[in-house]
């Protein structure tokens, strides 16, 4: 029996493939528990419509994440510290980078921000941060002593 497997199922196949399975495992476990549905030629032309409007919503939230991008490598952050003899009060993490982008406008979560260890020193540094699948901006980032 042929069907299209709706999640991705081990030692079957991924989502939205069209396989062939024996008719008991079809009909007593796959479709009743919603994994996978009858390959009609309905179900089939449904497919093929889903994975178009797939595909054109993905090269739209492509293009705007290069946008975006393009915006970022252009951004610099400045975040001013209270320091003593060099020795800096506090770190500069990835939840205070998001904070600053969202006071920019950019809603880029902490988990997208790629910084192994808070930034714990004055100075410039480089961040590189996740916009869309495989596409990533970096951000300057500077580090500046509080004006007393």
């Amino acid at each position: 029996m042929k069907i299209i497997l709706l999640e991705n199922i081990k030692k079957l196949g991924g989502k939205g493939e069209t396989i062939e399975v024996k008719e008991g495992q079809a009909r007593n476990f796959l479709i009743p528990k919603k994994l996978a549905i009858e390959a009609t030629k309905k179900n089939i032309n449904n497919l093929l419509e889903k994975k178009d409007f797939e595909t054109k919503k993905n090269l739209a939230n492509r293009d705007g994440a290069n946008k975006i991008a393009e915006k970022l490598n252009k951004e610099v952050l400045s975040f001013f510290v209270k320091e003593n003899n060099g020795k800096m009060f506090g770190s500069i993490t990835a939840k205070s980078i998001s904070e600053s982008l969202l006071k920019l406008g950019y809603n880029i979560e902490k988990k997208y921000i790629y910084l192994k260890k808070p930034i714990v020193s004055l100075g410039k540094v480089n961040v590189k941060v996740k916009i869309y699948n495989d596409i990533h901006a970096t951000i300057a980032i500077v580090i500046a002593a509080e004006e007393n």
